[in-house]
């Protein structure tokens, strides 16, 4: 089952570094290399191969088992694209879905400052919750 693989995975503590900088806000951020050379391997080594597809309206992310067909062989999740009106920034919707929906489906460790500073500032965010 892929929660007793992910579990495997979390116990190895993998945390990933900054190791960018966004010149428009000035600020570090861990880029997507960054991110799949820290995955990738240890989830191959567990069985778990990473699935990253663009859909029409946003990037559906999957880490599946391959060693257990039929069963509860999968988790994934859907980052939708907002404010994207030409190819350029759809290149950049799709490079910061596959960061985040890993970064967030591995529990990895990172403070997302890049996300804080590109919101509008002033602007008191509130999340959306969804039933």
């Amino acid at each position: 089952m892929i929660y007793k693989k992910l579990l495997e995975f979390q116990k190895l503590g993998i945390s990933i570094k900054k190791n960018s900088v966004n010149p428009h806000f000035k600020n570090e951020y861990a880029d997507l290399n960054e991110v799949l050379d820290k995955v990738k391997k240890p989830l191959n080594d567990l069985g778990v191969v990473i699935i990253q597809t663009p859909e029409a309206d946003g990037l559906r992310t999957r880490l599946v088992d391959v060693d257990e067909i039929g069963t509860t062989n999968e988790v994934s999740c859907f980052v939708p694209y907002t404010g994207v009106t030409d190819m350029q920034k759809l290149g950049g919707a799709i490079t910061y879905a596959k960061r985040y929906s890993l970064i967030a489906l591995l529990a990895l460790e990172d403070e997302d400052d890049d996300g804080n500073k590109a919101s509008t500032p002033g602007a008191e965010q509130v999340p959306t919750i969804r039933r």
